[in-house]
């Protein structure tokens, strides 16, 4: 039985999607900033018909939808009939869970990225800058929003000349999440620009995303970005938070496990 989850099942939901937390950080995080009554976040459920427990989980955020089950069968028919109501373009999840939906759905493209995770015991002397590269990296958070706004514009237009990035966070996004302290940005200027950055994304009490690692092309091989993500994975680890992050670039690869990261599973993301 599938039906669309409300406040009375926040526990319920909570206990299930949290057996494999890193997986499930977007919807943990999505339920615990905007709740179920929220515009931008619906949430549905499956529920074994003999035992009653919830064995598949259906998220949309705004217009993205991210699909988790424990469970080696789901009804994958009545999650499409929902999956088309929604109008979505993107569906993602864990490899596993999502890899059944490819024949059931008219799939445009399909990306598969390693699911890579620091944990908060990594050695603290791969995340160590000298207080120079510690200073060259500047943070953007809710208590001084305000006063960088016009930093975040120059962040949004860096990540719009990234041809990797195919749907870029809007100013508008961004600054709600960074106010909100969902997100918070690293950056490093040069010659009155952002040039490079790494910022976090779905932040809760023991964990967060990282996303949005680049650099300007013009500005590459000087290590900008790894000292981002040192700085950025040395504040947060220290805050006591595991740290997720999805990666199809060999090349970044290898920086992340360089700092600790390490492989856990594959994500996918399918384009509808």
């Amino acid at each position: 039985m599938i039906r669309k989850l409300s406040n009375a099942d926040f526990k319920t939901l909570m206990d299930f999607v949290r057996k494999e937390k890193e997986w499930n950080i977007f919807i943990i995080g999505d339920i615990l900033s905007f709740g179920f009554d929220s515009p931008v976040v619906e949430v549905w459920g499956e529920f074994d018909v003999i035992s009653g427990n919830l064995k598949a989980v259906l998220l949309r955020y705004r217009r993205d939808l991210i699909f988790y089950s424990n469970s080696d069968s789901w009804d994958i028919d009545s999650f499409c009939n929902i999956i088309l109501t929604t109008k979505c373009k993107v569906f993602s999840g864990k490899k596993d869970a999502v890899m059944p939906f490819l024949k059931a759905l008219n799939v445009l493209n399909k990306r598969e990225q390693l699911f890579m995770k620091l944990d908060s015991s990594v050695d603290k002397n791969k995340l160590e800058l000298s207080q120079e590269e510690f200073e060259k990296v500047r943070v953007i958070n809710k208590d001084n929003l305000e006063e960088n706004l016009d930093k975040l514009e120059l962040i949004v237009y860096l990540y719009q000349s990234i041809e990797e990035f195919l749907n870029p966070s809007t100013f508008e996004q961004l600054r709600q999440d960074v106010l909100m302290g969902r997100s918070r940005i690293y950056y490093i200027e040069e010659d009155g620009m952002v040039v490079s950055s790494a910022r976090t994304s779905a932040e809760i009490a023991d964990m967060a995303m990282v996303l949005s690692v680049c650099t300007m092309h013009e500005y590459r091989s000087r290590g900008y970005a790894t000292m981002c993500m040192k700085r950025l994975c040395s504040d947060l680890i220290k805050e006591g938070k595991s740290l997720c992050l999805f990666c199809d670039n060999p090349k970044a690869a290898n920086i992340y496990r360089k700092i600790g990261f390490q492989q856990i599973g594959t994500w996918v993301t399918l384009g509808l």
